[in-house]
């Protein structure tokens, strides 16, 4: 049984999948307080399923950048629970990659404070290190790759579809010290 977690843009996904059909899924949007409900929700998902947590073998996360706080709850929960039992498996792939699916596409988060989260991608290769950026700098960004695909902010992302086209490009990640955020954003 697999279990897809995204809590770094201010939603909280869930999507429960077992061999290759999505059994069920559940999308918060506007989750501010991501860290008050992650687990209780997983945890009601799974009842609802009549599943327990220990019948997760696989764990899928994205592990930002986005919100500071968001990206650390879905890591954090599943850290504990490969420390708990270290046959589970984790995979993870970063926001911005996620987003851009396996498109021609300019992924752009908000990193708020007018920067911006920025990723462009052609068939899941970056063509640029994921960075942060100010207006002007996405504005250039944009007049180079001007015949790709914006992305922004997860508008109109189908997760189930999106997870089911990348699931093979998550990274598998053998080590608990390596289930690790993606901070792009230098905090002061």
């Amino acid at each position: 049984m697999k279990l897809f977690i995204d809590t770094c843009n201010w939603k909280l996904v869930l999507l429960l999948k077992k061999d290759d059909q999505i059994m069920d899924s559940l999308i918060l949007p506007d989750t501010k307080k991501v860290s008050d409900i992650a687990l209780s929700t997983i945890t009601k998902l799974l009842s609802k399923n009549n599943l327990k947590i220990n019948d997760i073998d696989e764990f899928y996360l994205t592990n930002g950048p986005g919100s500071y706080t968001g990206v650390r709850v879905g890591l954090t929960i599943v850290k504990t629970l490969k420390t708990l039992n270290n046959r589970i498996k984790v995979y993870l792939l970063n926001s911005l990659a996620f987003q851009a699916a396996n498109d021609q596409a300019i992924s752009i988060l908000d990193a708020r404070g007018n920067k911006y989260y920025i990723g462009v991608y052609e068939n899941q290769k970056p063509l640029i290190e994921e960075t942060v950026v100010n207006l002007s700098e996405l504005d250039d960004i944009k007049k180079t790759y001007s015949n790709f695909l914006i992305k922004e902010d997860n508008q109109s992302l189908d997760y189930i579809q999106t997870f089911n086209l990348l699931e093979k490009n998550f990274k598998l990640i053998d080590e608990i010290e390596e289930i690790l955020p993606l901070y792009i954003k230098n905090f002061i």
